[in-house]
């Protein structure tokens, strides 16, 4: 767990192998591998705002062209990398209306079929970065201008763990911007500003995500089995301060891709949190404002970065502006083994963002998984996000 983008530049793409049962169980393991000595706390709860839109109550929000797209989309991307499930969902910013919901996975004959997995939670890695930002900046004791000190890209964290950046072997990105560390994608860059905002006070940081909603919704209707995210915190016996700096990156918390979704959506929303829905009628405001307006303009100013200068190129489309953010983080290690005998690992690919980027109408995660290298969440899963985009486009989603 201690690379974020692992992606394999110029690499040739691997021959596609006869290994689509095997993989097909190691799916089966990774969709069950959920838990594990995590523990649950609930955020506080608040009193949601409900809102009429004025459409007629409890139609289905679904638009059947765009969902028809996305499935295509996201299963030629899944055959594309030897993928083994994923997941797109496509949400209207304002109304929190879910238009497509897309959920594929392997079966034992390695082919891909529809699934509801919109509930499953795993570590989304550097997706945790705006967030971990977010809350450096609501403190008051930074801002995005500010210097920080990733040196070589390695950073010794504890017991011989080292944290890395995905450019450690060409030496790291040295003295970097806070701005332009979340457009890199950089693990040391985000959890030294988080160290040093929360170093003295780690329960402050989750305390603030608490108050920020992060996290939410549990429940929602058409979804099944949705729960409140799992981590670890200074409330667990065995809290350690080095467990700040990985939960500062995507580790230590399990989280479900509609969750993450409505955090960046509140962002595109200057701030106002909505409940995702898949039925018209109402507006559920989860929170009004879950941070400062400055810091939000910030955030919605340093997403579009990801994409124009940074990692989220691929996510982009000279049309429009397009905001977001990649992630690529190794979830599991299992036995399993390529030709060769190499044992590959169980990747987490993404990308969570929105369009356009001066004017938010349609936020976007795109979540996959697949065993070994390449992998990438800008060059995969930035791609099936830049698909739709310019589907909606051309198809007047986006006028």
């Amino acid at each position: 767990m201690n690379n974020d983008e692992l992606q394999v530049l110029g690499a040739e793409k691997k021959q596609r192998k006869n290994n689509k049962v095997k993989i097909a169980i190691i799916a089966l393991i990774a969709l069950l591998a959920i838990g594990g000595g995590i523990c649950y706390y609930a955020t506080s709860p608040k009193q949601p705002e409900k809102i009429k839109t004025g459409k007629k109550m409890g139609e289905p929000t679904i638009v059947p062209e765009l969902q028809a797209a996305v499935d295509s989309m996201l299963r030629d991307e899944l055959e594309m990398i030897d993928g083994l499930q994923g997941q797109v969902i496509v949400m209207e910013v304002q109304s929190g209306e879910i238009l497509a919901l897309s959920g594929l996975e392997r079966n034992f004959e390695g082919k891909f079929q529809p699934c509801k997995n919109f509930a499953y939670q795993q570590e989304l890695g550097a997706l945790m970065h705006t967030v971990s930002l977010l809350t450096v900046l609501e403190t008051n004791k930074a801002k995005l201008s500010d210097v920080v000190h990733t040196g070589s890209g390695v950073w010794p964290v504890e017991d011989g763990y080292e944290m890395k950046d995905h450019n450690w072997h060409r030496g790291g990105y040295g003295s970097i911007t806070l701005d332009r560390a979340l457009a890199v994608s950089s693990n040391v860059g985000i959890s030294l500003a988080v160290n040093k905002a929360f170093g003295n006070n780690n329960q402050a940081f989750f305390d603030l995500l608490d108050k920020m909603s992060f996290g939410q919704p549990d429940n929602i209707e058409g979804i099944d089995g949705l729960n409140h995210t799992s981590y670890s915190s200074p409330k667990d016996e065995d809290w350690a301060n080095w467990k700040l700096w990985w939960s500062a990156i995507g580790y230590e918390r399990k989280i479900a891709p509609i969750q993450m979704l409505t955090f960046y959506n509140a962002i595109a929303n200057n701030g106002k949190m909505v409940k995702p829905t898949l039925k018209t009628g109402e507006i559920e405001i989860i929170n009004p404002q879950i941070a400062g307006k400055a810091n939000i303009d910030s955030m919605q100013m340093v997403l579009e970065h990801v994409v124009s200068q940074g990692l989220g190129k691929k996510a982009g489309t000279p049309i429009l502006r397009v905001a977001g953010k990649t992630s690529t983080s190794q979830v599991g290690e299992y036995d399993y083994y390529n030709e060769v005998g190499t044992p590959l690992a169980n990747y987490q690919l993404a990308f969570c963002g929105y369009f356009p980027a001066d004017e938010p109408k349609y936020s976007i995660i795109v979540s996959m998984n697949k065993l070994g290298l390449p992998a990438s969440g800008g060059g995969m899963a930035g791609v099936v996000f830049h698909n739709i985009v310019e589907w909606m486009i051309a198809h007047g989603m986006c006028k």
